[in-house]
């Protein structure tokens, strides 16, 4: 069908069609991963309400962490944002963003 000319009503009928096609599986994908789902929320409800409550343990005390680590890491992200700030190559801030 494609081989020879095609008049221009043909072509648009045929672009048409291929558009329709293209949201119908998508339309049909949005309804699977929708049903799939429901069907994994409703099957997670009910393995939870079917386990038995464990009892709520205390929470453990957060064992204390050295912020070192943590300020070095963040004094170098302020100190390289400084330093794209005041280079003169640099004509608009928001590139470095």
């Amino acid at each position: 069908m494609i081989h020879g000319s095609m008049s221009l009503g043909v072509a648009g009928i045929v672009s048409l069609v291929s558009m329709a096609v293209v949201f119908v599986v998508l339309l049909l994908l949005f309804v699977i991963i929708t049903a799939f789902g429901k069907f994994f929320a409703a099957r997670k409800e009910k393995a939870a309400s079917s386990a038995p409550a464990a009892p709520a343990a205390a929470p453990a005390a957060a064992p204390r962490q050295d912020d070192a680590e943590l300020i070095a890491v963040l004094s170098a992200a302020i100190a390289e944002y400084e330093r794209g700030r005041r280079n003169p190559f640099i004509r608009n801030r928001r590139d470095l963003d």
